[in-house]
């Protein structure tokens, strides 16, 4: 909770005595201090306690990876279990500086890809679904049914 961060620098009696519940080592105590980390995937920075920063470098072999970027390779391998925890990181990482490059620096023509891949994606899709079904009426290029138009939005011929 954010509330609890900022008073983290207070000393421990004085949280506990006002009824914190727990208590947080200062660096008087031996307590290790946050520090700054920067994700290894997508540059974000983070203050967290070196204990913490070991754990998280322990499991994603020696990378420091954030938690939205670890939650994003663990989702990877989930999806390709023979993937290893390094390949997921170096495909998550790739996919995040692909990101940066393209939809930072110009946001219009990344939706337009966007579009593109989701109209590409829809078409087949609808492909692969009318395979096998006999049509009457000539495919489109896409490889579904050219629309007609109808009787309310046909401009009568004068």
């Amino acid at each position: 909770m954010p509330w609890r961060l900022a008073r983290q620098t207070e000393t421990p009696t004085r949280w506990a005595a006002e009824g914190g519940g727990e208590s947080y080592p200062s660096a008087a105590d031996g307590g290790a201090e946050a520090r700054s980390v920067r994700c290894e995937c997508c540059g974000m920075a983070e203050e967290c306690t070196p204990t913490y920063i070991g754990r998280v470098r322990e499991r994603f072999e020696g990378k420091w990876v954030c938690g939205l970027c670890a939650e994003a390779v663990k989702e990877r391998q989930a999806r390709e279990p023979a993937l290893s925890v390094a390949g997921a990181v170096e495909a998550h990482a790739a996919m995040c500086q692909r990101f940066n490059s393209t939809v930072r620096l110009n946001p219009k023509l990344s939706l337009a890809s966007s579009m593109r891949d989701i109209a590409r994606k829809s078409c087949m899709h609808r492909r692969s679904s009318l395979d096998g079904a006999a049509t009457a009426a000539p495919p489109s290029a896409c490889g579904g049914h050219k629309l007609s138009r109808t009787a309310s939005c046909a401009l009568p011929y004068v």
